[in-house]
């Protein structure tokens, strides 16, 4: 085992964008590997940033260890004290009736000021109603327990998800670096979450259904869907193939939540 963590560090620490790799660990649970990844990022990168790390970051973990469950934590490398702020989303989001904890916790600062970014494990069965009380409940109490906090971004998701993910041999920061990456092209819709599937030599095919404004040209539809491939595949080389499937979007165009 600290061969394997040996070999995950000195992956991670190649990377660009990682200043350090602060700490690896490896657990079982149920037989099932588990590894912990906490790096301290440079460059003070925004939201699309962090995510687009900690997907290179858990891609280059499964190239060890393809069957892990990843959990990575990331903070500025110049706000090393950002680890309290790491606790204290653990905390309150453990916390919380309803939830079922906290994984994947990004801080970044941005104007003398910290934004959080992490996943909340949620019941598969609750409503989306019931998922955004509580994300909403646990922002509420971050900002109150520091105020520093000023912004805070809670991505729902189901032990379903999770084990759906690992499964396909995945996690899901490269799915939500996506659907954030497809928010900058304000003409697509996402019609339901990207698909990504693991083929040979540690490749990715995403497949992805946008839809778009019904009067909008196919050819113009085609020319942003290939803009869109274009970006995710310069941030993150392992994806080998896209395909983006052209609708109409009914009711109007209106943006995914």
């Amino acid at each position: 085992m600290r061969e394997t963590t040996r070999r995950i560090r000195r992956r991670v620490e190649a990377l660009k964008g990682v200043e350090e790799c602060v700490d690896v660990r490896m657990s079982f649970t149920r037989k099932k590997p588990h590894v912990y990844v906490h790096v301290l990022l440079g460059g003070d990168p925004d939201y699309d940033g962090i995510h687009k790390v900690s997907a290179i970051i858990d891609h280059e973990v499964r190239k060890v260890v393809p069957n892990a469950r990843v959990s990575i934590r990331s903070e500025p490398e110049s706000g090393r004290e950002a680890g309290r702020i790491w606790e204290l989303v653990k905390r309150v989001a453990e916390g919380e009736p309803g939830s079922r904890g906290a994984h994947n916790i990004h801080v970044h600062t941005f104007g003398g000021k910290l934004g959080v970014d992490f996943h909340l494990e949620v019941a598969a069965g609750m409503s989306v109603t019931e998922a955004h009380a509580i994300a909403a409940r646990i922002e509420k109490q971050l900002k109150t327990a520091d105020p520093t906090i000023s912004e805070a971004v809670v991505h729902e998701e189901t032990v379903s998800d999770l084990t759906t993910n690992e499964r396909s041999g995945h996690g899901t920061e490269l799915r939500y670096y996506i659907e954030h990456l497809a928010r900058r092209f304000p003409e697509i819709t996402l019609a339901s979450p990207p698909i990504i599937r693991l083929v040979d030599n540690d490749q990715l095919h995403v497949t992805i259904r946008a839809a778009f404004d019904p009067d909008l040209s196919i050819d113009k539809a085609s020319q942003i869907a290939s803009r869109l491939e274009a970006a995710i595949k310069e941030g993150f080389p392992a994806i080998v193939r896209v395909d983006i499937t052209k609708e109409p979007a009914s009711g109007g165009m209106r943006r995914s939540p």
